[in-house]
């Protein structure tokens, strides 16, 4: 490059709902993760071709590389109750314990104690998502 010069790479702007589908990540737990700088991105807000607001992430390939990698490794992770409960950001254990039950997440035993699946809560949070953007009739 001339004059000592650099460029940075080149940041592209996607959905955020297309990047939560791409990489099975609610767009909560995307969301905390740029707010917390665990992943290099901006996030803003844009107009669609509907004239509608749509959230939006700007990143690089190399920051999407990672964060796709990153989420797999996530999903099969799996945690205890109280740190599910805190993914959900909901504070009552019985509402994890209906969850479970209802099959709506995913539980394993680990040295005797109960486990959550990671991939499930994010299924979970992201079926919620889309509940909750869906227009009431």
């Amino acid at each position: 490059m001339p004059n000592g010069t650099t460029t940075s790479p080149e940041r592209k702007a996607i959905p955020l709902d297309e990047l939560s589908t791409q990489v099975q990540l609610s767009k909560q737990t995307i969301v905390r993760w740029v707010d917390r700088h665990l992943i290099d991105a901006d996030l803003y807000w844009s107009l669609s071709d509907e004239n509608e607001e749509i959230r939006m992430i700007e990143l690089t390939d190399d920051t999407l590389a990672y964060l796709s990698d990153f989420a797999a490794d996530y999903r099969e992770d799996v945690v205890s109750r109280t740190e599910a409960r805190r993914i959900l950001k909901q504070i009552d254990r019985k509402k994890i314990k209906k969850l479970i039950r209802a099959g709506d997440v995913e539980d394993v035993e680990v040295d005797e104690e109960t486990r959550i699946v990671v991939g499930s809560l994010e299924d979970y949070l992201m079926q919620r998502e889309r509940q909750e953007e869906e227009p009431e009739e």
